[in-house]
């Protein structure tokens, strides 16, 4: 059954670092400058790690200066020349304009029609556009709700403009209703107000997706609580919309107050980020970050803590995220052709960790009877091919991999299919097998942050 989704061998998985590596203001912070980047080899290094794009944060901004003698030219010369297709223009215009409330057209707006604003993004984006490396432009990072009309406008006129251009709108991640309560619309509690935020982007700018950043590994448990609860969410309304699910997952440190607030994952919490996120159908993947974030504090984020040092020297978790892209396509031809259906999940014993499936929906799934797992929690999601009229389970251990109480227990999950399925197709530890469903019924074992990805037929 599987061999059939490896017939095309072209996977297109969309991957870069967000952001690389920070902005202009952070490049000589502390006397280490961030320019030895910006040179062939080192995006070849990048370009080594898995990514294919290169989203350019605030490395080379487009002020509007002579294009030829431009950082951004500069910049996308260097990404093109690395053998990167894809450069996402920062364009200082673009961000200013779209955090404009209540829109850019209008009496007393920066435009007085839609063919007026035709006639600036035209002349705005000429140059940059005709690069070869050119693949789309970024808008103001997390906006608030009030942001949209002038996101959708901004959109609108680069869709009539330059059908070509991708534009990149990076939303809020789901926080407490007190830090909600201005950027998400009025009405409702939280996941009804979230639910509102993100149908208003798309119906104001007409995107064919949805893309959040969130942080999987937080030492503050409380402040993860809605972690699944909000990719169940932004999968659903993906499904509903027919639009696709992108994120930007955490792959770094940061400290508050001197402490570890978020940390840099281990290599099995980076597997266990992406299974955790396939399973919920996302098609696009960002890491934050590639090098030491500059803009927000450099106090904040670790030199050691990102995939490179701002001296530039790789640390450990360049080969993991570098190895952990290979598992990816080992599993993307097979995972990118299906959409999100449900999710459910069964707990034996509630650790902090799996507090966030108490918050979780827990839904009935298409063809599973009942299911149960001997040890901590595990999380099934059912995704569904329309083509090929199609199922696949994805199976993942949410048990807190760095628990020292089952760091190393295998834990048993025991899935009752319908009758009518009589074999599966398994994928687990890296390879395909052929299973057997007696009466339906298929146990796996896995390890905290493993996964196993079930074909029935």
């Amino acid at each position: 059954m599987f061999e059939k989704y490896y017939s095309d061998s072209v996977v297109d998985f969309p991957l870069y670092a967000y952001s690389l590596p920070g902005c202009e203001q952070g490049d000589y912070v502390v006397g280490m400058p961030f320019g030895p980047m910006k040179t062939v080899e080192r995006m070849k290094e990048y370009k080594e790690v898995g990514f294919n794009i290169v989203m350019s944060g605030c490395i080379a901004t487009y002020y509007g200066e002579d294009w030829e003698t431009s950082a951004c030219k500069k910049m996308m010369d260097i990404v093109y020349e690395a053998g990167i297709q894809k450069y996402i223009v920062g364009d200082q215009a673009f961000y200013e304009l779209s955090r404009n409330r209540e829109g850019i057209i209008g009496e007393g707006k920066p435009f007085d029609s839609e063919a007026s604003l035709d006639a600036f993004v035209a002349e705005r984006i000429k140059n940059y556009s005709k690069h070869p490396a050119f693949y789309g432009i970024y808008l103001a990072d997390e906006p608030h709700y009030y942001f949209f009309k002038a996101f959708g406008q901004i959109c609108r006129s680069l869709r009539r403009v330059c059908p070509k251009a991708y534009v990149h709108c990076n939303l809020l991640p789901m926080d407490t209703l007190r830090w909600m309560d201005e950027r998400y619309p009025q009405g409702g509690d939280l996941m009804e107000r979230r639910s509102k935020y993100l149908n208003m982007f798309l119906d104001e700018t007409g995107c064919d997706y949805i893309m959040y950043d969130d942080y999987t590994f937080c030492t503050a448990k409380e402040n993860k609580l809605f972690y699944l609860r909000c990719l169940q969410n932004a999968a659903e309304i993906c499904r509903d919309r027919g639009v696709y699910f992108s994120f930007v997952a955490q792959s770094t440190s940061m400290k508050l107050g001197g402490k570890d607030y978020y940390w840099t994952p281990n290599e099995q919490e980076m597997r266990y980020q992406l299974h955790l996120l396939l399973g919920f159908a996302v098609k696009e993947l960002g890491f934050f970050t590639y090098m030491p974030h500059g803009a927000n504090s450099v106090e904040e984020f670790p030199n050691d803590g990102a995939m490179l040092t701002r001296e530039g020297e790789k640390t450990p978790l360049y080969y993991i995220t570098q190895k952990i892209i290979k598992e990816l396509y080992e599993i993307a031809p097979v995972v990118t052709k299906f959409t999100y259906r449900h999710s459910a999940y069964d707990v034996e014993t509630f650790q902090s960790d799996l507090r966030q499936l108490d918050y979780a929906l827990n839904e009935k799934l298409d063809n599973v009877v009942s299911f149960a797992t001997d040890r901590e929690g595990v999380l099934i999601n059912e995704l569904y091919d329309e083509k090929e009229d199609q199922y696949l389970y994805r199976i993942i251990n949410v048990t807190d991999v760095r628990c020292e109480a089952t760091a190393g227990v295998a834990q048993k999950t025991t899935v009752q299919f319908d009758k009518k399925f009589r074999f599966a197709d398994v994928y687990a530890d890296g390879k395909w097998t052929k299973r057997e469903l007696v009466n339906g019924v298929l146990e796996t074992a896995l390890l905290p942050g493993d996964a196993a990805y079930v074909l029935i037929y």
